[in-house]
């Protein structure tokens, strides 16, 4: 594996903990606020991480937020 393929990995693994951690402390109405370009980045990490989110969704609200609910 090359310097630059570690870099990207790297990346990918803390922009999903970063995602997860702020998941996990924002509120609904916090997610329901967000527009623009942050709301198709916000849609994409919902999609890619939908297994983490329902975990803590079931675990946080006992409820599920899908992206299309944003």
């Amino acid at each position: 594996m090359s310097g630059e393929e570690i870099e990207i990995k790297w990346n990918k693994e803390m922009e999903k903990r970063n995602f997860i951690r702020w998941y996990r402390n924002v509120s609904p109405e916090e997610v329901k606020e967000v527009k623009g370009e942050e709301k198709r980045i916000l849609e994409r990490l919902f999609i890619e991480y939908t297994d983490e989110i329902e975990m803590i969704n079931k675990s946080k609200y006992h409820t599920n937020i899908y992206p299309n609910q944003i």
